[in-house]
Order: C-alpha cells, then sequence, then structure tokens
C-alpha cells in the first residue's frame, strides 16, 4: 500500500512484555484562547506495543492495532499552538518529546477527520489553515518538523493535498496548495515527484493563466516551483516540459517579494540540481537575464539567490560562450565586498542540506574567480559559529562532500578576498589552513612552488624535483614542451590541467617586483588572457616602453608566444599605443 493511504498500522516488538504508554491530552488547558460556549473534547491515543503469548511452548508476539480517535472536531478547529512558541525559547528536550506527542496526534486525527469528511464544506480550508500555522511554527524545532511532516504523509495527508490541487473549490485549492509548500520536504518532495506532479503542476498552471492572479497566489506556485527544482535533474527537465521554467520567468515581473525570493530560490535550485542540458534550456529562455534584474532587487535574499545561480551557470563550460560576458558575474565582487558570511545566518540560503551544498563543491574549483570567490562565500557561511548553531554541526558534511581539499587550494590562492574567506570556513570546522602565498610569483621560494603544485594536485611530482631551484621564476617560464621531459609530467591529461593552472597563477600574479614600467596593466588592457605572456616577454628583456618596437619575430621567437593570432592582436595594440 502507498505511504498515503490511511490505514491503521501494526506494531510488533519483540517477546517481551512491553508497557502500555497512553497519552491523553485534555484541552481544558486551551479554553482560554477558545471562544465561549464551543464544546470542546479529549483526543485520545492509545500507543500499545505488544506482549508476548505462548502459542504450542513457543513464545510470539500478538498484534495490537494504533487506536486514535477524534471525539470533537471543535478542538482541531480551535486548538492555539502557543506552546510551540514556547518551545522556541525552552528548547528542553523533555519539552520536545511531549510537545512531538501531542501534534503528531493533532495531524494525525487532523487528516483522518479531512478524509472522512468530517468538516463541513467551508471548515476544510480552516483546517487546511490551521495545518499551515501549525507546519511554519514547527519549522523553529528540526525534530519536531521532521516528525510532523512525515507524518502527515504516512497518514494520507500528501494524496489529499495533491487531490486538491485539481479541486474546483478555489479555496479548497489555495489553502491545499500553500500547505503543500510546507510539507515538501525531501521524503514528501520525492511522493509527490513520483505520484502527484502533473495534479501538482495543474495548480501553478491555473494561478498563472487567471486573469488576475492574486500576490498570494504567486508565492504559492512560485514557492511549488522551488521546492519541485529541488528535486533531482529528471524532475528539472519534466517541470521545465510542462512549462514550469517559462512560468517562472513570467513571475519575475512581480513587484512582490516573496514571490521574487521564491523565483530567485527557484532558479538557484534549478542551476544547482539542473545539469548541463537544464542550463542550455535556462540561456535558451534567457533565464541569466532574467538573474541580472534579480541581482539588482533591494531584498538581499532575491539579490544572493540570483548571483549564487549566476555563478553556478558560469562554473558549466558548456554554456561558457553565453556566461562570458554575463553582466551578473560583475556584481558579485560589490556583494561580497558590502557583506559577511554572517548577514547570511537569519536567510533561507543556509542551511538547505547536503545535497544541496554537494551541488556547490565544483564551483569551488572553476575556472571563473568570481564564482568560486562567491562559493566560498557560502561555505563560510555555512560554517559560521551561529549557523551550526541553527542548522547543526557542518564539519562532518564538508567533509564527506569533499568541500575541504578545494577549500584549502582557495586558501592559498592569490586572491585575497577568496583566500581570506575559505580560511574563514576552514577555521571555522577545524582544518588546518594553508599559508598564504604571496601574489608577487616571481619572488617565490622553493617552499611556496611547492605549496602551490600540491594545492593543485601535483605534489607528487614537485617533490621529485625539491633540488632543481623550483623557485618562482623556474615555475614562471614551465612550458608543456618542459613537462614532456623525462622527469617531467607524463600524461598528457595531466599535463594540460597543469599548464590551465598555471595559465591561472599568471593571470593573478603581481609582476611588481620585475616590472616597474607596468607591462601587465598593458597586456590586460588589449584582454585577461594576454597576462600571461607577462614574465616570458619581461624575460627577454621587453617593458612597456620598448614594446612599441616589437616585432612579430621577437614575439614568436624571444617571447616564446607561439599563438599567432595573439601575436597579431598584440602588435596591433601596440601601434596604437
Amino acid at each position: 500500500m502507498a505511504p498515503g493511504a490511511l490505514q491503521q498500522r501494526q506494531m510488533i516488538s519483540s517477546p517481551s512484555t512491553t508497557p502500555q504508554f497512553c497519552f491523553t491530552f485534555n484541552t481544558n488547558d486551551n479554553r482560554a484562547s477558545l471562544p465561549s460556549g464551543d464544546a470542546v473534547g479529549d483526543i485520545t491515543y492509545q500507543l500499545t506495543q505488544t506482549d508476548s503469548s505462548t502459542t504450542s511452548g513457543e513464545s510470539s508476539p500478538r498484534v495490537i492495532k494504533t487506536h486514535a480517535e477524534i471525539r470533537n472536531e471543535n478542538y482541531l478547529l480551535n486548538t492555539n499552538f502557543g506552546d510551540l512558541d514556547r518551545m522556541w525559547v525552552t528548547m528542553h528536550p523533555r519539552d520536545v518529546e511531549k510537545t512531538a506527542n501531542k501534534y503528531l496526534l493533532y495531524i494525525e486525527n487532523s487528516v483522518k477527520g479531512l478524509i472522512a469528511g468530517k468538516f463541513a464544506d467551508a471548515q476544510g480550508p480552516t483546517m487546511f489553515n490551521k495545518l499551515f500555522n501549525l507546519m511554519c511554527l514547527a519549522k523553529t524545532i528540526r525534530e519536531l518538523n521532521n516528525l510532523l511532516r512525515n507524518r502527515f504523509r504516512d497518514c494520507g495527508g500528501t494524496d489529499l493535498l495533491i487531490k486538491n490541487c485539481v479541486s474546483k473549490d478555489p479555496k479548497l485549492q489555495y489553502t491545499s496548495a500553500r500547505l503543500l509548500v510546507e510539507c515538501l520536504d525531501p521524503g514528501n518532495l520525492d511522493y509527490v515527484v513520483q505520484h502527484g506532479l502533473v495534479k501538482v503542476m495543474h495548480v501553478v498552471h491555473a494561478y498563472r493563466s487567471q486573469e488576475k492572479s492574486t500576490v498570494d497566489q504567486s508565492i504559492v506556485s512560485t514557492g511549488l516551483l522551488a521546492k519541485l527544482f529541488e528535486h533531482s535533474e529528471g524532475t528539472c527537465k519534466r517541470v521545465i516540459h510542462l512549462n514550469g521554467l517559462d512560468l517562472l520567468l513570467a513571475e519575475c515581473r512581480s513587484r512582490d517579494t516573496l514571490t521574487l525570493r521564491n523565483c530567485a530560490r527557484a532558479l538557484a535550485n534549478l542551476a544547482l540540481y539542473g545539469g548541463p542540458e537544464v542550463h542550455n534550456l535556462m540561456v535558451h529562455r534567457h533565464a541569466h537575464t532574467w538573474l541580472f534584474t534579480l541581482a539588482f532587487n533591494t531584498d538581499d535574499s532575491v539579490k544572493y539567490y540570483a548571483l549564487l545561480a549566476t555563478a553556478v551557470l558560469a562554473a558549466d563550460k558548456t554554456i561558457e560562450a553565453a556566461m562570458f560576458n554575463c553582466d551578473t558575474l560583475d556584481l558579485i565582487d560589490p556583494f561580497v565586498a558590502t557583506h559577511v558570511p554572517a548577514d547570511l545566518v537569519g536567510t533561507n540560503a543556509l542551511g538547505q542540506g547536503r545535497r544541496w551544498l554537494q551541488r556547490l563543491v565544483p564551483v569551488l574549483s572553476c575556472d571563473r574567480r568570481v564564482a568560486h570567490t562567491l562559493a566560498a562565500f557560502h561555505f563560510c557561511a555555512e560554517a559560521e559559529p551561529l549557523s551550526q548553531l541553527r542548522h547543526g554541526k557542518i564539519s562532518g558534511t564538508f567533509r564527506s562532500i569533499s568541500a575541504v581539499e578545494p577549500l584549502k587550494k582557495l586558501a592559498g590562492s592569490l586572491n585575497d578576498v577568496t583566500s581570506g574567506l575559505a580560511a574563514q570556513a576552514l577555521r571555522s570546522i577545524g582544518e588546518q589552513v594553508p599559508r598564504p602565498l604571496s601574489q608577487k610569483v616571481p619572488l617565490w621560494t622553493v617552499e611556496d612552488v611547492l605549496q602551490w603544485t600540491k594545492s593543485n594536485g601535483f605534489g607528487e611530482w614537485a617533490e621529485r624535483l625539491v633540488g632543481n631551484q623550483m623557485d618562482g621564476n623556474w615555475l614562471l617560464t614551465l612550458t608543456e614542451e618542459c613537462l614532456k621531459q623525462p622527469d617531467g609530467i607524463q600524461n598528457g591529461i595531466m599535463r594540460k590541467r597543469f599548464m590551465r593552472e598555471l595559465h591561472k597563477l599568471k593571470q593573478l600574479a603581481d609582476y611588481s617586483c620585475i616590472d616597474p614600467t607596468n607591462l601587465n596593466s598593458f597586456l590586460q588592457s588589449i584582454g585577461p588572457e594576454f597576462s600571461v605572456y607577462t614574465y616570458s616577454i619581461l624575460n627577454a628583456g621587453i617593458d612597456c616602453e620598448s614594446i612599441r618596437r616589437i616585432t612579430d619575430d621577437q614575439l614568436a621567437y624571444e617571447c616564446g608566444i607561439t599563438n599567432g593570432v595573439h601575436r597579431i592582436v598584440i602588435l596591433n595594440a601596440t601601434y596604437q599605443k
């Protein structure tokens, strides 16, 4: 039977006498908050485990079924949840257990009553609103939050919400869809995707196709899309096929902050969970253009989700051309400069779970500097002591998703902001922080070169060359031909990867210690990729003044620039200098 089917569950224990536990909750404590004259009954729930009986001389368990009975529906409609507010203050384990038992019964009895039709037509939406308020309050207590959502699904609540998504009663449809957004934790989300995705998308389509949809409806529909895009790559594709992305981008025109938060979060989830095929679909539908608009929003949550989605897309080489001149990337540095990771602690951007973070790890190692800077910012925020108090210890998660090594690599990078964020994240989880490297690569010692090569995964090769005066000057003169030598890197793929890392290092290096004429700035003005030639041109005895007279042969043979197109571009720039 499906998990959502309402049924009496059988509990079987080992053959031994076990005690019977009865939880009886009297609503007299709540009567002060109820209208006078209301008949209020008790909810009685008998949790009975098994005892042993002997048959043919053998001990075997006797199955006893659980029993839950609604004595009076007024209790369910009129009870308040004030003790949940007190739970946030006390957080005593005994209080958590007591409150969990009480509201597990409340959930089960409410769903049972809704399925049995015990509430009048007008009372159904009211009951769904009560359950919505309960779920929202329970989010502050993780243990209770998980228990209530699991119980809601197991006793048939999720099936009921899916069914109501296609209801012709607008109040019933809205209150059910709104509650469904709150119930879509990973377990419920998986169930909904398998059993009711088309029906859930029906309500999203219905709200968007209305001649005049309300703000509340937009919040619900975008909230559903944000949750669905957090499931898997396959689900992302299915939802896009059902026009989910088009509907989402249409909502990006909204002026409502909560709607835009959902839109930005949905696009961030789509980028994280979607994969290359989905990323191409996002670019084809100009989602990256809408991210630019969202990144200018005054709400920090909207802005941050938009920037995070952009960083993830920028790390995907299959859409490199589309993201190369993406203006949204230019907004990352100003955001990081004006915010600290602790600013995210109070937002919904943190505590998304292991799967969410795991998909952000590749961004830490991508070639786009602003992208991995924002990723380091996010991991730093997750590792904040205040964040760990809210979402649990994160150190084990960082290690299990292999985030520690990329963070160590960034902590040793030449960009002060990126290295500082990565180092702070590592310190927060108790990891050793690598010694920061100077940007003045020509002055690097053998120890500095060894640290850099180790952080990039080439430590075994570098260890063999420790006695070869492998200082910064040596590193900057290395070519792929040098690496083909017997004492070089024999694996061709590894050689290509080493040269790619070396090119990035040359672009970030500070040559002012050997370049008083600032040749590097001139080459960067041509294009950032031309700064990799700074050292080889300087090493040929040419500076920013004498480069005016340089020839193609000098660039090719004295400076070692083998790319003919690059030589032409440099020569043209010198003529205009």
